[in-house]
């Protein structure tokens, strides 16, 4: 069957999304999305439940540690101002 290239993606986006991840680079979560919405178009093409399902939950995830960095980055920023108001 004919995947038109997006299990590549898939694939490509999945491995840098956890490189950049490593290098705590936040912008790997927004890479490891598009892998994961990926995958489910493949799951799509494939009638596969069980790939769409995981990677909704994994697009999710995803999103949830995406603000939680931000949520805590925010927090680091207003804790070097209220250090430096003093």
């Amino acid at each position: 069957m004919q995947y038109y290239g997006i299990d590549w993606l898939a694939t490509a986006a999945g491995l840098s999304g956890v490189y950049l991840l490593g290098n705590r680079n936040r912008i790997g979560f927004l890479v490891m999305m598009v892998a994961s919405l990926s995958w489910m178009t493949v799951g799509f093409l494939i009638n596969s439940v069980a790939l769409i399902l995981g990677s909704i939950v994994f697009f999710s995830l995803h999103v949830r540690g995406f603000l939680a960095w931000r949520r805590e980055e925010r927090n680091a920023m207003e804790a070097v101002h209220i250090t430096v108001a003093k």
